[in-house]
């Protein structure tokens, strides 16, 4: 990949780890796409509000687990003051309320980065008997009522160029030639700021096979059987605090969808907010370390952030 120019005219590479998170998502969405089978053509409109049926079956004789995280779901109009992603958004709501403010608001591009993914290609119209897995039944029924059959390839592209020039300018700093820090930087940057870009990197970096491994929460699970699992309990919790930000992780929303596509199949649910789907992935005990963990790079944050001040 071709040298770019950042803001500041400075000559800087695409920085390596960053180039495997949107490999990654092409990927992602391909895989999404091959979960059903047939002609790709422009789905027949839904209405704008209101999730079609398929979205709504739920279990009813699941009892449902209490959620340590659940509070970020349920505070969202609380914590998310800006309107990021509410209920019964769908692509052209999302586009109206936030499209010109990408330029001036990392959160509004980072919620496009992620709208505009979603449309990308056309749903097939055969879906419903076509689906290969529940997985992407479950997408095709809500990409059906979300996109209204509009693609947004040329927007996602410009989108995803927009967000690694916003990277590039606020780490202008790091020398993508430099390997020996690894993935160090993008956690410490986690810890440094409260940059939806730089959670969402992180979030997708922190459980790659193959990378440097992040010690945050070590001591919540040294000692128990969940020590393998520690990268998966550090995604979910940035990803919790993004559900904070920005909203959109209750039932058949952007968010729940983006993050279903990357769970393990069996917690991808029609009718499931995202704090349904990893109750239904973790043991009562693994959420709780999630939620120790969470706290921790909260706390680490405003440690920072105050002792910063204190310097000024």
């Amino acid at each position: 990949m071709e040298n770019r120019d950042t803001a500041n005219g400075r000559r800087s590479g695409l920085p390596w780890l960053l180039a495997l998170c949107f490999v990654g998502l092409a990927v992602l969405f391909r895989l999404a796409g091959n979960a059903v089978a047939g002609p790709a053509d422009v789905a027949a409109p839904a209405s704008a509000h209101s999730a079609p049926a398929d979205l709504k079956t739920t279990d009813p004789g699941r009892p449902r687990k209490a959620h340590p995280l659940a509070h970020n779901a349920a505070r969202t109009r609380d914590i998310n003051p800006d309107g990021y992603l509410i209920p019964g958004d769908d692509f052209s709501a999302i586009e109206g309320r936030l499209a010109e403010r990408v330029v001036y608001d990392e959160r509004a591009l980072l919620v496009m980065y992620h709208a505009s993914a979603m449309c990308r290609s056309q749903v097939n119209p055969e879906w419903r008997t076509k689906a290969k897995t529940e997985t992407g039944r479950i997408f095709s029924a809500w990409k059906e009522s979300f996109c209204h059959g509009r693609t947004t390839a040329d927007e996602s592209r410009a989108y995803i160029e927009m967000t690694l020039d916003s990277f590039l300018r606020r780490h202008e700093d790091w020398d993508d030639r430099d390997k020996k820090k690894g993935t160090s930087p993008y956690f410490e940057a986690v810890l440094n700021s409260d940059s939806p870009e730089d959670v969402s990197f992180a979030a997708d970096l922190v459980a790659l096979p193959g990378l440097d491994t992040w010690d945050l929460g070590l001591e919540d699970v040294e000692g128990t059987t969940h020590v393998a699992h520690l990268a998966r309990y550090q995604q979910v919790a940035l990803q919790g605090i993004q559900c904070s930000e920005l909203g959109g992780c209750g039932p058949n929303e952007l968010m729940t969808m983006w993050l279903c596509l990357r769970m393990p199949a069996s917690s991808c649910r029609a009718g499931a907010s995202v704090d349904d789907m990893w109750a239904n992935e973790f043991a009562p005990d693994e959420i709780a370390i999630i939620a120790r963990i969470q706290q921790r790079i909260l706390d680490e944050r405003a440690r920072r952030v105050a002792s910063s001040s204190s310097k000024d």
